[in-house]
Parts: structure tokens; sequence; C-alpha cells
């Protein structure tokens, strides 16, 4: 963000002003950040956050000159390609008029959301003809922006604003994650909406604190708990889309006709633990080097 904008935002004062007072933060920040090396070609990898604060930009020095030598930028999914209404009607509205009776919400969870939405019915209401996955991800953002965390400030979209001239490659695309999500039974999905209901805000912070201060151990532990020990949604959310990600980042520094070096950026919980994309890389015969213990630059 251009030095002129932060002074405009800064003048406002109130809550930005906070945000403003805290700006240089994010240079102490170090969110996992790898340099990968495969067959002679170069790549610098960040586990990133997809919501956020203005204290997080700019990004550390190292992560910001790796971006400034960067050919091309790599993400999980391309917004500027999301035709969001398709998407949404296509895989994430409750079906005919049935609204939140569909798939039909078990007594726990019936309970849970009244109490939750006591005080909040016209959000409640506003979400309510969607499928269940997609009430728990509006759970999830309306919860970390109570907290003064938005979307807007997500590293992805942060970085696609700032560096969308440079050629963006996908590693999945929306269609994919969307169906993902609808996959899943009533069971899983009611549990998802449950879990965004129950998680304490102390919990919500640690995710963020852990990625601002680099702690994978700490990361792949809360990343695990999300998910509260279900096997099918860390299968199916995490390791399997961590060998799509993987494969595909090889893909892309095997190309020819792909500039090098490539600056890639995947959600935190895919770097860290026993399965995740660093793993794989060097599995599959890369360099990985993690540069906040090693110099990258």
């Amino acid at each position: 963000m251009a030095t002129s904008q932060w002074r405009r935002m800064c003048g406002l004062g109130g809550v930005l002003w906070l945000l403003c007072a805290s700006v240089l933060a994010a240079q102490s920040d170090k969110p996992p950040f790898y340099q990968v090396h495969w067959q002679g070609q170069q790549a610098y990898l960040l586990g990133s956050i997809h919501l956020g604060r203005a204290d997080f930009y700019p990004m550390p020095w190292q992560i910001e000159a790796a971006l400034s030598q960067a050919k091309g930028l790599v993400v999980e999914v391309d917004m500027a390609k999301v035709n969001s209404q398709d998407l949404l009607r296509q895989y994430a509205m409750a079906e005919g008029d049935k609204g939140l009776n569909w798939p039909s919400r078990d007594r726990q969870t019936q309970a849970l959301m009244s109490e939750f939405c006591a005080a909040k019915e016209g959000f409640c209401n506003s979400i309510q003809s969607f499928a269940p996955w997609m009430q728990a991800l509006q759970l999830n953002l309306w919860r970390y922006h109570a907290l003064g965390y938005s979307a807007a400030y997500g590293v992805e979209m942060q970085l696609l604003q700032a560096h969308g001239a440079l050629p963006v490659f996908e590693l999945e695309t929306a269609a994919s994650q969307f169906q993902l999500l609808a996959s899943f039974d009533s069971h899983v999905q009611w549990s998802m909406v449950r879990e965004a209901i129950r998680v304490s805000d102390a919990e919500l912070l640690a995710l963020i604190q852990a990625w601002r201060s680099g702690d994978e151990a700490a990361l792949d532990k809360l990343m695990q708990e999300q998910f509260a020990g279900d096997v099918q949604l860390v299968d199916k959310l995490l390791w399997q889309r961590n060998h799509t990600m993987a494969a595909g980042i090889v893909q892309l520094l095997s190309a020819d006709t792909i500039p090098k070096p490539l600056f890639i950026v995947v959600g935190a919980g895919h770097v860290v633990g026993d399965n995740s994309v660093v793993q794989l890389l060097r599995q599959a015969g890369a360099t990985v080097t993690a540069c906040w213990s090693a110099p990258c630059l």
C-alpha cells in the first residue's frame, strides 16, 4: 500500500489509528517461508492465512525482496478468474425452499445456532439460504471480523493486488474447492457449523499468532484440533490437496515456458506437519530451505 494511502487511513483515527500505530510490527513477523530448488530452478514458498489486518503489511523484508525478484505468482486460486455467483448457485445453496432444513440439523446444532443467533438475527438470516459448509465459512469470517480481521487483508488477496501484473498460475480451481466442501455429508457439514460457533476467540487468535511468529509446531497442532480429530476432514481438506499442490509446483518448475523464479502462496496449514507440501517436495527430490533458519536471499 502506498505511503499516501497509509496517511489517509491513519488520519481517520479510532481503530484504524491503532492499526497504523503498529504497522511496523510486520517486519518482526516470521510466517512459514521457504526457498525451493528443483533441477536448477528456484521458487519461494510462503504459507499464508486468508484473513488479516493492515499491520501485516509490508511483509518482512526477506519476503518483499523475494517478491521483487519473482517472475511469476502461484496461488491456490486466482480470484480474478472466479465466477462466484455461478459457484454459489451450483455448490453452496440449500436445495429448493428448504433453507436451513437442508440437510436437516440435529437438535444439538439447532440449540447451538439458536443461542448464537439470538443477538445476531440479521447475520444469521443472511446465511440461512446457504448449505451448511458455506454457513460455517461465513461464521468463521464473522468471528474473525469481530476480532478486527478481514478477508480484504488476506495474504493472497494483498499479493494479487500488489503483484497482479506478474503472470499468475493456479494450483487448484475455485470449482474444485467448492465441489470438495459440498461433497461432505450432512453430519460433517453441520459439525463444521458447530465448530465455527464453539471455537473460542483465544483459539482463533492463537492461530494468527502462531502464523505471525512462525511457530510451525503450533500451527500444525491447531490445524489438527480445528478438524476435531476427524480423519476424513484432515485427509480430504489437507493431505490429498497437499499432493495436488506439490505435484503442481513440480510441474510449474519443470516447464520451460514458465518464467522463474516463482513466488508460491498456499495456506499455512498446507506447509506444516509430516504430510505437508514441504515434505512432499523434499520426497520428490527438491531442496527446500526454511528461510528463517538459513539465509535464502
